[in-house]
């Protein structure tokens, strides 16, 4: 193992923050995760500021508004990847409204967004509801709906695109990626060779495009999607596709190598991956208000939360050893 990637993972095993405990234990280790120190470890995660600073953002959302539905839907997300800890009941009301919200939009899904043969939807929303649902254990007989829903709406070309243009061809990796997490995701609840198969058109469609680059000239998608965040963007960056990628055991593919040496281009030596864009705020009633301080959680310029992803990322791909 390099040097610097041992000294960063010797940090992080000294965090007092359980999240990166947690991740680093079970994803980085391969613990697992029914394991009794493993359990109390993602239960202590529940106590957080940052699990706190989410919370706060749910009771403060009106579901009534686009504002708050919004809010709400991504929060609920966020809680999944921080591996908040699963049952907790307060939770479901969100869940709700996050349904209620997703079976409003399936009457436009099976009405004038269906064109052309092909339904024009949003398929990270369905994705990442099944997703949160799962990761927090709060997944019902509706969450499997959703699931036969995704599949249904996935393109013959293996993704989702929301573009209405009656020309538009192919799926589009924002909504392809974060669809994937949701089917891979699913894959520990129900498989099926249904399953299996939309799970493969997925992850081709984030391979034939090296994870973040335009097939016609090999040049970025765009731009800003070379730039790191957290928690990872509604829309996409190609640190979110090779997350996916690993999730779902693709990551060794030859088509990921140009996006594993950006990812390693941009470590902080003893330090980490720090955030090249901030795309939350602390001032209300700004749209990407939070009271969850993601800032605050680094080692010198580095975040925490980049850093231990990264670091399952390169593991994954066979570059820690």
């Amino acid at each position: 193992m390099r040097s610097v990637y041992r000294d960063i993972i010797d940090r992080l095993e000294a965090s007092t923050n359980p999240i990166i405990r947690y991740k680093l234990a079970r994803y980085l280790r391969g613990g697992d995760p029914n394991a009794i120190a493993l359990k109390r470890l993602r239960e202590s995660i529940k106590h957080t500021s940052i699990a706190s600073g989410l919370r706060q953002d749910l009771a403060a959302s009106n579901p009534a508004n686009r504002l708050g539905m919004s809010t709400i839907y991504l929060t609920f997300r966020y809680f999944a990847d921080i591996d908040y800890p699963p049952g907790d009941r307060a939770l479901v009301p969100y869940r709700d409204h996050v349904y209620r919200w997703l079976r409003r939009l399936e009457a436009q899904y099976d009405g004038p967004l269906f064109i052309r043969d092909k339904y024009r939807v949003h398929g990270s929303f369905h994705a990442n509801a099944v997703y949160a649902s799962i990761v927090l254990g709060l997944a019902t007989g509706e969450t499997d709906t959703l699931l036969a829903n995704l599949l249904r709406y996935q393109w013959p070309g293996g993704g989702w695109n929301c573009n209405k243009l009656p020309r538009t061809r192919g799926p589009t990796i924002v909504h392809t990626a974060y669809g994937l997490r949701g089917l891979v995701t699913y894959r520990s609840r129900k498989t099926s060779k249904a399953l299996e198969r939309a799970i493969a058109d997925a992850a081709e469609v984030l391979l034939e495009r090296r994870v973040y680059l335009k097939r016609t000239t090999g040049k970025p998608l765009r731009p800003v999607f070379t730039k790191l965040s957290y928690p990872y963007p509604r829309l996409y960056d190609f640190m979110v596709g090779l997350h996916v990628l690993a999730r779902s055991g693709h990551i060794r593919d030859p088509r990921c190598e140009r996006a594993l040496d950006l990812l390693e281009s941009k470590v902080v030596d003893g330090q980490g991956w720090a955030m090249e864009r901030k795309l939350f705020s602390h001032s209300k009633g700004k749209e990407n208000f939070t009271h969850a301080l993601w800032e605050k959680e680094t080692i010198g310029k580095a975040s925490l939360f980049l850093t231990v992803d990264a670091l399952e990322i390169l593991n994954a791909a066979g570059r820690l050893t």
